[in-house]
């Protein structure tokens, strides 16, 4: 009559490591010295998805810059916008910067018109064109707007706060004269330059950029 097979014990097992070089007169070595020993067969995750590996506030914006009044250079502008914004510029490629925005902003690309750059609550910030040598033009949050009469063809003008569309002063006439030569243009720029002096400057009276600029 055969013997059965010995029936082996975790002991008879790990002793069969004994005698090894321990680990602290060993090298270093990516497999562990005793196979059973607790996580020798975790599992790793793999991101196969490379999706999740591009950050989708990622935004490719022209080098050149259109430069607002008090603004000397376009280094200068960087750094506000860093601090206004808390941009970061990631790489530069030819004519073009990868910009790291805050989350919720993003690039929007229209069939027609300028690429617009719209912060997290839609409100477009910014605009470029699509040749190589675009400018990107940060728009201020208050300005002197036109609005057309469709059926007569006159001309009026607002001034709106671009952060809500809310209208906060209007020219009392319609004239066929349209833009800055439309007759009340001077009075509604006074109106705007003695309630916002600082309209001109485009990373002004916003709220987040008045936040991170005093934090």
């Amino acid at each position: 009559m055969k013997k059965g097979k010995t029936k082996l014990t975790r002991q008879d097992a790990e002793r069969l490591f004994e005698g090894l070089p321990s680990g602290g007169t060993s090298k270093a070595s990516s497999r562990p010295e005793n196979p059973f020993e607790a996580g020798a067969f975790d599992v790793v995750e793999r991101v196969d998805d490379e999706s999740r590996l591009w950050k989708d506030n990622l935004i490719t914006l022209p080098m050149a810059i259109e430069l607002p009044a008090g603004y000397e250079s376009v280094s200068r502008m960087r750094d506000a916008m860093v601090r206004a914004w808390r941009v970061r510029w990631v790489r530069e490629e030819k004519k073009e910067v990868v910009t790291e925005f805050p989350e919720g902003w993003k690039a929007v690309r229209p069939e027609s018109g300028p690429i617009e750059v719209r912060d997290s609550t839609g409100v477009v910030r910014a605009v470029h064109g699509w040749a190589a040598d675009a400018e990107l033009r940060i728009l201020p949050r208050y300005l002197v707007e036109s609005q057309a009469n469709s059926s007569s063809g006159l001309g009026s003008l607002v001034v709106r706060d671009r952060a809500n569309g809310q209208i906060l002063a209007r020219s009392s006439n319609w004239s066929a004269q349209t833009g800055t030569n439309h007759p009340e243009w001077t009075k509604l720029s006074a109106w705007l330059n003695s309630h916002f002096p600082h309209h001109r400057d485009p990373l002004r009276y916003w709220d987040d950029c008045e936040q991170n600029i005093q934090s």
